[in-house]
């Protein structure tokens, strides 16, 4: 497919590639979380208000990488996995529990799991449409509805608030209203600066899908929370534009990466050519990497990366800044492009909303740009 550059300044012709209103509706996000958070009461996740975290926490859903994200959110005193099978484990009980979300509420494995936690005894909340059979499967356990008119590309704030705040209520990890409406700010600030009518000059994020089309993307998480934020947005980069990417988390996927940015330099073959030859029909074999960090930007030693008691975590944080800029140098010895997510500072929620409303926004501008309807499932020929 052919990028076609000048899409992005062209206001209408962006309104007329995308038929289903994706980059609205991503626009939406912040209004999403505060929707969320005014229903708290009908939600009735109080019910589960308690001074003692679970044994475990099992967290099943079918928006991509909110279970890595709300796995990482955990306390120690709890063992939170992210639970993809049909079947709960056998030794799932009453002092564990399980988050359920289905985007559109149809999935048999989710309420499955749901009907089985409920038979269990299993502390339960579940998020989903109503009238739908993972909502049904809830029983009596606290239930956030889903709107209709949600877009299913673009609900992950409309999932991840609730499920927040049974991280909250369930004393796994606090997620007070003012951290919220942070995230609430954080990512209508990142909608502003995003938005269709800035031309690629000043909007990072279409100058970024620039880069893209024309590369092949990576992604590097200097973090746990900005390692879940670079998968994120290469997921994103794959189900909207259908563009595939490496995202790795730093300081574990420094190895990865470099390999990566190694090859970039050896496959130009600038090691063992003739200097003086004729470059003019060289073709490259394939695409040059693009390197996007995020979360390297701050204080190694900010205290907001994590409780500061806990070593081994404060630790892992700046081993992933020092990989980060490791990265970089390695991109510029190998004449590869490289930025970072320009996100604001506050809390690492917020920080992780702001990175990958970014990295939605650039994969919708990328797929506008290939003529690729981002609204529309690949599987979808209509």
């Amino acid at each position: 497919m052919t990028f076609d550059e000048a899409v992005l300044d062209d206001d209408l012709v962006l309104g007329q590639r995308d038929r289903g209103h994706l980059l609205w509706s991503l626009a939406t996000a912040g209004a999403q979380v505060r929707r969320a958070a005014e229903s708290l009461a009908d939600f009735g996740v109080e019910r589960l208000r308690t001074d003692t975290a679970p044994r475990a926490l099992l967290v099943a859903t079918d928006l991509p990488c909110a279970d890595a994200l709300l796995t990482r959110c955990g306390s120690a005193s709890t063992a939170s996995v992210a639970w993809r099978g049909a079947d709960l484990p056998r030794w799932a009980g009453p002092a564990d529990a399980l988050l359920v979300a289905c985007v559109e509420g149809h999935s048999p494995r989710l309420a499955g799991l749901a009907a089985q936690s409920a038979q269990r005894g299993l502390e339960m909340a579940v998020v989903a449409p109503a009238q739908t059979p993972v909502a049904a499967a809830a029983g009596r356990a606290p239930w956030h509805e889903l709107p209709r008119d949600l877009h299913p590309r673009a609900a992950r704030w409309a999932v991840l608030t609730p499920l927040l705040q049974a991280l909250d209520a369930l004393a796994v990890t606090p997620v007070p209203p003012s951290l919220l409406v942070e995230i609430a700010d954080a990512l209508d600030g990142q909608a502003e600066l995003a938005k269709p009518s800035g031309d690629a000059f000043t909007n990072a994020a279409k100058s970024l899908a620039i880069d893209f089309a024309e590369s092949a993307p990576l992604v590097a998480g200097a973090g746990a929370l900005a390692g879940v934020a670079a998968e994120t947005t290469a997921v994103s980069l794959g189900i909207l534009a259908g563009v595939v990417a490496t995202a790795v988390s730093l300081p574990d996927g420094m190895a990865q990466a470099a390999a990566v940015l190694r090859g970039a330099s050896s496959s130009d073959g600038s090691s063992d050519d003739d200097f003086f030859r004729d470059r003019v029909d060289d073709v490259p074999d394939r695409p040059r990497p693009r390197l996007l960090v995020v979360g390297d930007d701050g204080d190694p030693d900010d205290p907001l990366l994590g409780d500061q008691p806990v070593a081994s975590r404060q630790l892992d944080e700046v081993a992933a800044r020092r990989c980060a800029a490791a990265l970089r140098d390695l991109a510029a010895q190998a004449g590869v492009r490289a930025s970072s997510v320009d996100v604001p500072g506050g809390q690492p929620l917020a920080r992780f909303a702001a990175a990958t409303a970014f990295g939605d926004f650039t994969a919708t501008y990328l797929a506008l740009g290939l003529g690729v309807d981002p609204s529309r499932p690949a599987w979808d020929a209509r």
